[in-house]
């Protein structure tokens, strides 16, 4: 057995309620994981007792010879724990002593916000009680033995949003029927920290480190935060206070030897359950089968929150047993709850749907609708905000953006795995064109298998010319040129003649390949992934305009 990457969990994880420790092991062929896993597990609870720390609740995920093992740890000695999980695996443990990491003054103030039934926010640095609007902070050097003043202290109404696809732009929908509700709004995503609609700072911020920023912020009075698997898997959840958590969708992207099927990939992203704070709602996808049978696996809920489900038809979003149910029928948006079912907002008006054709967007609209519902906003302010959100570069960047050059009509989106790619297809299934061509890349990061995939899906714009692409910051192990190569097999094992099809070393001169094509009628599909201004900045040099 060999251990790697032990890590601090800072909040509720795949694996655990609250916050602990985790380290990754992978198995020679003659190991016993079970009997690794109890031996381990009686270490760490022997010198928890001898460090006089509450026993600790273990969790454990298993894949194709490796496996993530967990326990939960006082929050003020993180650090200690994960030296604790990686050095239990030698047994070489109980060289450990008493950490000095301990802060038994910051525990105690957060002992006392519990006792008020008051949110708070930890890391290394500073120690948070309440949230938002209604939150102090302080540096952990100046948390004394004198309990602060919580008068005034409180939650925010904020959301959790994961999935394999359509997060971004569900936290980005929810954010602006908050902002609509007349709410100061804070909003993470894979493109920035956003407040009250202005981008603060570009970047991934989906991960714990993004959402403690917001939820720090004195002028937030409400959040949606986009809440991605890595970092849900590698350091938890920052918040276990939210009226309502999202899960879009799942399917087989992302996959690796910890989270090895969709089934797994469901059970990771239902983890983020344990932020839902008592009486929430968990809102998920009645449509994707491996999440609704993960949470019929997993038996939710658990008491704690109610259930949520959206779909496409009425019979698929009211199948399930839930507390609300929102589908799509009759080119309007649906909501059931306990006084009847309530049409809410005509597809026609909610123009990131597009009028209906944007499936996605439909069930994005659903899940935004739900999660404000969570947090009391009414279904008229609920419809203004989704009226008010629009397919534009400003409202959604890289998602169904649609410009115009020379007479020819050009789409960028973000969408980079099968299921993406599909839904964009559906799109533009019915756009009229001359001629089409598609700008595609890939993550390097993705198996031949995948890539393959990505190239028959794609197959569904039924292009007449593809530009391959190089996505410079996304080789993640590749050589250079590498994926377009692999691309190109896959695209000439599907039929495409070579003809039809270019390779490009980067992807600025992929928009430059494509742009020969900007020619009345025909349509351009440019899959951007690497440097999304850069790409709408080329565009714009070059003529191209929004509708």
């Amino acid at each position: 057995m060999k251990a790697s990457n032990a890590r601090r969990l800072t909040g509720p994880s795949w694996w655990l309620d609250a916050a602990g420790a985790a380290v990754e092991v992978a198995f020679a062929a003659d190991d016993d994981p079970d009997w690794l896993f109890a031996d381990w597990s009686r270490q760490i609870f022997d010198i928890a007792k001898l460090l006089v720390w509450p026993s600790p609740q273990f969790g454990q995920t298993r894949g194709s010879g490796v496996a993530t093992w967990a326990f939960t740890a006082p929050l003020d000695q993180l650090g200690t724990a994960a030296e604790l999980a990686e050095q239990a695996c030698s047994e070489a443990a109980w060289a450990l002593v008493a950490p000095a990491e301990a802060n038994p003054r910051a525990m105690a103030w957060i002992a006392a916000a519990e006792a008020h039934n008051l949110p708070w926010l930890w890391d290394e640095d500073a120690l948070t009680l309440g949230l938002g609007a209604h939150s102090q902070t302080w540096p952990l050097a100046e948390v004394n033995e004198t309990l602060p003043d919580l008068h005034g202290l409180a939650t925010i109404p904020h959301v959790l949003i994961t999935g394999t696809n359509g997060k971004t732009t569900t936290a980005r929908m929810i954010a602006r029927i908050l902002r609509h509700h007349g709410l100061f709004a804070g909003n993470t995503s894979t493109d920035g920290l956003m407040l009250d609609g202005q981008l603060v700072t570009p970047g991934d911020w989906t991960g714990p480190g993004g959402a403690r920023q917001v939820l720090r912020n004195t002028r937030v009075q409400a959040a949606a935060l986009e809440t991605a698997r890595g970092g849900l898997l590698r350091r938890g959840l920052a918040s276990h206070w939210a009226d309502a958590a999202v899960v879009t969708n799942v399917s087989d992207d992302h996959l690796d030897p910890q989270v090895p099927s969709e089934a797994a990939m469901a059970d990771a992203k239902l983890a983020i359950r344990r932020g839902i704070r008592a009486g929430g709602l968990l809102i998920l996808n009645a449509d994707c089968a491996p999440l609704v049978a993960a949470a019929q696996r997993l038996r939710l809920p658990d008491g704690a929150y109610a259930l949520a489900w959206f779909g496409a038809s009425r019979a698929s979003a009211t199948a399930l047993s839930g507390a609300l149910h929102a589908w799509s029928e009759d080119s309007a948006l649906v909501l059931r709850d306990a006084n009847g079912d309530h049409r809410f907002a005509e597809l026609a008006a909610v123009p990131s749907t597009f009028d209906g054709h944007a499936p996605h967007n439909v069930a994005n609209a659903l899940a935004s609708a739900l999660a404000a519902r969570a947090m009391a906003v009414p279904l008229p302010t609920i419809a203004g905000g989704l009226r008010a959100f629009g397919s534009t570069i400003a409202d959604n960047p890289g998602r169904a953006n649609v410009m115009h050059l020379n007479g020819a009509t050009i789409l960028i989106d973000f969408a980079h795995n099968p299921d993406g790619v599909r839904q964009v297809a559906a799109l533009v299934d019915a756009w009229p064109s001359v001629s089409r061509t598609l700008l595609v890349g890939q993550a390097g990061d993705r198996t031949d298998d995948l890539m393959h995939a990505l190239v028959v899906a794609s197959l569904a714009f039924r292009p007449d010319r593809v530009v391959l692409k190089d996505t410079d910051h996304y080789l993640r192990g590749r050589q250079k040129h590498e994926i377009p190569e692999v691309l190109l097999r896959f695209y000439l094992r599907e039929g495409v003649p070579a003809d039809a099809m270019s390779i490009t070393h980067d992807e600025a001169s992929g928009i430059d390949a494509a742009l020969q094509d900007a020619l009345p009628g025909h349509l351009l599909i440019l899959l951007i992934h690497d440097d999304f201004p850069a790409a709408v900045a080329q565009l714009r040099a070059a003529g191209a305009v929004e509708p």
